[in-house]
């Protein structure tokens, strides 16, 4: 039989029910109703503030970042970090060849480097940016030692080169003990165009003059030999 609960015991009961009860409510009635969403709009608060003084320091360094900005347009060795030329598919189709030459620069190292596939890829122009883009993708058959020397070059390098994609894996066939071996390795590159020059206006020539007709001096024979009458 079940023993029947003391009167102290019974009345541990009911406050701890009633406890139970108040947290309920006050978690249904005032924290999620309430406090929650004022938590959270404190928190963007604090973002948007932090967001308004980060931009606010920005803005006071404009002046000293445009004159940075011009010094580094105007020094003749910033070009050189540029890839040269103005069409975007010829200036691709050179990125690829300077891959192509920098793999097979590390072509003898350890096991090994080659291309197994490359492709030159000529994004749409952003607006937003002042310089075009090209990229290549590039699939790689490469072993770790001449990879690393690879991604030395393309990042101590000039032209700069960005890496925005880097996959590498295992190759399928590799044996299940020893040494990797070759890895398949996936990298896309992007470089940017230098700048064209912009082309001086050819100025606007005034229209010539109206030749104006020559007036024709009269024939001296012509004129009238009467005398006047007397």
């Amino acid at each position: 039989m079940r023993r029947e609960l003391t009167p102290r015991e019974r009345r541990g009961a009911a406050l701890i029910a009633l406890a139970l009860v108040l947290w309920a409510a006050w978690w249904l009635l005032v924290q999620s109703w309430f406090l929650d969403p004022l938590s959270d709009l404190q928190d963007q608060a604090d973002t948007l503030r932090h967001q308004e003084q980060r931009y606010a320091g920005a803005l006071a360094q404009r002046e000293s970042l445009e004159q940075q900005l011009q010094a580094a347009r105007r020094d003749p060795s910033s070009r050189s970090s540029l890839l040269p030329g103005e069409d975007p598919s010829a200036v691709a189709a050179d990125l690829m060849q300077r891959s192509l030459d920098l793999v097979k620069a590390h072509a003898d190292q350890g096991p090994g480097c080659q291309v197994t596939q490359r492709m030159p890829i000529t994004p749409e122009r952003d607006s937003a940016e002042p310089y075009r883009q090209v990229k290549v993708s590039l699939t790689l058959d490469c072993a770790m030692e001449p990879l690393v020397g690879l991604l030395h070059k393309l990042e101590y390098g000039q032209p700069f080169l960005f890496i925005d994609n880097l996959s590498i894996r295992r190759a399928t066939a590799a044996p299940a003990s020893g040494g990797a071996g070759r890895l398949q390795v996936h990298l896309l590159l992007r470089g940017y165009l230098q700048q064209a020059a912009p082309r001086k206006a050819l100025p606007s020539k005034a229209p010539a003059a109206e030749p104006q007709p020559e007036r024709q001096q009269p024939d001296p024979s012509e004129q009238s030999t009467e005398e006047p009458d007397a």
